[in-house]
């Protein structure tokens, strides 16, 4: 392991350099502790100032909490039932089951508690281990709900209140859950908080998300007959699992209610203290899997520990792939051969939709065809219909000539690829992308399907789901390197979003019109969106395979239809008329996010982590300025480009790329945002921070050294005057203004 790791770096160290290599460590180190204690502290501060406050409550549900007990330390046990006592919502009792203790003191402790109102002390004669000693003290529990607890862990002092609040909302609940953290083994200090998402049935199938804090209605417990011996170390899993197959109502309270105590024995500390709890999540995935009535593998993954569920196709339907194009030829050609050479699946057909090729390329297109026809290598059907482009009203098309049971929708730049197989997180087969995404259609809870979809050239992210955020949808982890394992394998594990792009997106067709199909009112963007967002109202997840990763040859350059002033008017048009018709996602609802996470960022954070946002931005006059060589791209000194400028309520985003042609190395360049004011030549100088770039070293193979000369910044709209600005950047003492405008 030492080996490879080592081995690894020397790479990145000869062929990017050591800015690099130790930017990537770096990198590393923040992902595996994304939530920085100083960070986490002044979240908390800021978010848990009222937790003791409660308000008066209709419904006051009897909580009886269960909490399993075997040699703990007596500290421990006394914090943990003393954390329950403490709680400001006082309808509950308190179940201690002792499992036959071999510590003496353990039955001391339980005895300072006996005597106590509201609490029941049971001790068995024998050790049955948790699951048997949890069902003991559900036997026992005379509360409407159960909530759990493990006897070294803390309860915060609002989490049976907060509980209570959400039954309040929604009285029919069966299963809520709570986010949570860790507090080390004195319990002084809280670390690694975890924010989840609502309820996500293929997120939960990926891994156990839901853990603490977890509250079941008592019929329902005993109608499941408790947790299953056999599942030890996954229990709670298992029971979860079998939850899911008998309720939809599931509900989530996005707060911090339950403190896991990070002891070296637990699996809160390394998944590795317990191994059997790894058979026991494989065991219990497996059964699901056949009670269900589906057919499926479970993989382990090494890299983060945990098993992945693959389902097999039901029967063998029809997949009708319809990929809308125009006047390009030699990306179909790029996209049909890589189906013809990496599909094992073999029941689908390829309907091409054209909305006006050119004569010369429509000739070139229609050979194409025709040779795979005569070759007898693919079935294509081509729809030549000259129209003004609308990628809706083309799919719309392509899926009422479709003869399959289940609707691919590509786009023309997408090319399967044996590439796929340097990512080190690649785990199907080339050959078995289609079949994959069938499989997860089939699914009856499954809405849109989806995969992860790298640049060319490298591993560089560019579709790994997309978020609901404040600032509009957008990619999770866009532009990021797919090296790393990032917030709890948001690239690595199959979960749902509550959109995926259409650039690969695969769904039933019974699914696709009961939603409406594509929404014709969105000729350009957001059509994928908002089809995800109407099955999600119909009570469908969304999903992304990560295990399938294809090639996306979108401009790198190009970014996200923000290189012009008409786009980018088009878009924001478009981004309006979005949450016109969607209005339940307004503002950044997004039930597979989490509100304590990042809403103008996409890299799952509870910090901006960008060095410019509380920083006011530099003046320039114009004279000062002009005293520099102003260059252009075409001179070839400095390569640039502006990849979006993203403005969005009081928060201005801008990402690109830029570096000195002139010089052998560009991986420790600092790159300045300028801001010119338009109406008096003012000028304002934003820093910026750097950003992993693999695509430039790729793009620009002749250039040395250029995997770090991205950058990216937010800052306050209130650090600049009123007015039009243009966008420029420096580097160098090199200047350039760009054609990117921003209103502020």
């Amino acid at each position: 392991m030492l080996m490879n790791r080592l081995q690894k770096a020397y790479y990145i160290w000869k062929a990017e350099g050591i800015d690099a290599l130790l930017y990537k460590v770096k990198l590393k180190l923040d992902m595996k502790n994304i939530f920085r204690e100083n960070s986490y502290k002044k979240w908390v501060e800021a978010n848990e100032c009222d937790i003791m406050r409660v308000t008066e409550l209709e419904y006051n549900p009897l909580f009886s909490v269960v909490i399993p007990v075997y040699n703990v330390a007596d500290n421990m046990l006394r914090e943990c039932v003393d954390s329950v006592l403490s709680q400001t919502y006082k309808n509950f009792e308190i179940i201690l089951v002792d499992d036959a203790s071999t510590q003496k003191s353990v039955r001391k402790v339980l005895g300072e508690y006996e005597e106590k109102p509201g609490i029941t002390v049971i001790y068995r004669e024998k050790n049955g281990h948790i699951s048997r000693t949890t069902n003991d003290g559900i036997h026992a529990a005379k509360g409407e709900f159960v909530a759990l607890c493990d006897c070294d862990d803390l309860y915060a002092p609002n989490a049976l209140y907060e509980m209570a609040k959400k039954l309040n909302e929604d009285p029919d609940l069966d299963f809520i859950y709570s986010d949570e953290d860790h507090i080390s083994e004195n319990g002084k200090e809280r670390s690694n908080p975890f924010f989840k998402p609502d309820w996500s049935p293929e997120t939960f199938m990926s891994f156990m998300y839901t853990c603490h804090l977890s509250v079941y209605r008592r019929a329902l417990l005993e109608e499941l007959s408790g947790l299953r011996v056999g599942f030890e170390g996954s229990q709670d899993y298992d029971l979860v699992l079998r939850v899911m197959e008998k309720t939809t109502r599931i509900g989530h309270v996005p707060k911090i209610l339950y403190h896991w105590r990070m002891r070296k024995e637990s699996t809160a500390n390394a998944i590795a203290a317990k191994p059997y709890a790894l058979e026991a999540a494989e065991k219990a995935k497996k059964e699901a899997l056949v009670r269900r009535g589906l057919k499926g593998e479970v993989t382990f993954l090494p890299a983060i520990a945990q098993y992945r569920v693959t389902y097999f196709p039901q029967g063998n339907p029809m997949v009708s792939i319809i990929i809308p194009s125009k006047d390009n030829p030699k990306m179909i050609a790029m996209c049909l051969d890589g189906i013809v050479k990496h599909t094992d699946y073999e029941n689908y057909e390829v309907i091409l939709v054209d909305n006006g090729s050119k004569e010369e390329n429509r000739k070139q297109i229609e050979s194409l065809i025709l040779n795979y026809q005569q070759t007898g290598e693919l079935q294509v059907r081509y729809i030549y219909r000259p129209m003004e482009f609308n990628f809706s009203k083309m799919c719309n098309m392509g899926a009422k000539e479709a003869k399959g049971e289940y609707l691919l929708f590509l786009n023309d730049d997408i090319e399967v690829s044996e590439e796929v197989k340097k990512s080190p997180h690649y785990t199907a087969g080339v050959g078995q992308w289609l079949s994959v995404l069938l499989g997860q259609a089939q699914v009856s809870y499954t809405g849109a399907v989806s995969c992860k979809l790298y640049y060319p050239g490298g591993i560089q992210i560019q579709h790994a789901g997309v978020v609901n955020l404040s600032i509009g949808p957008a990619h999770g982890l866009y532009g990021l390197n797919d090296t790393f394992n990032y917030y709890y394998g948001r690239n690595l594990m199959d979960y749902n979003f509550c959109s995926v792009t259409g650039a690969c997106l695969m769904i039933d067709r019974k699914k696709f019109e009961e939603a409406g199909r594509f929404d014709e009112d969105f000729p350009v963007a957001y059509n994928d969106v908002s089809l995800c967002f109407r099955l999600v109202e119909l009570g469908y997840f969304n999903v992304v395979r990560n295990d399938v990763i294809l090639i996306h040859h979108e401009s790198v350059s190009r970014g996200l239809d923000r290189e012009s002033a008409e786009k980018e008017e088009r878009r924001s048009r478009e981004m309006q008329k979005l949450y016109e018709k969607h209005p339940r996602f307004l503002k950044g609802y997004d039930p597979c996010y989490n509100p304590n996470l990042v809403s103008d960022s996409i890299d799952f954070s509870i910090d901006m982590k960008y060095a410019s946002k509380h920083e006011k931005v530099k003046k320039l006059q114009e004279r000062e300025f002009a005293e520099y060589h102003c260059v252009s791209q075409e001179e070839e000194i400095l390569v640039y480009y502006v990849d979006f400028v993203e403005e969005k309520e009081e928060l201005v985003q801008i990402n690109g790329w830029m570096f000195n042609s002139r010089k052998e190395s560009n991986n420790h360049n600092r790159v300045r945002v300028l801001l010119k004011r338009e109406d008096n030549g003012e000028i304002y100088i934003v820093k910026t921070k750097k950003s992993h770039r693999p695509d430039l070293q790729s793009v620009y193979a002749d250039r040395k050294k250029v995997s770090l000369a991205g950058y990216q910044t937010i800052f306050s709209k209130a650090n600049l005057p009123k007015g039009s600005y243009q966008v420029g950047l420096e580097l160098d003492k090199l200047y350039i203004m760009c054609k990117n405008r921003l209103e502020v």
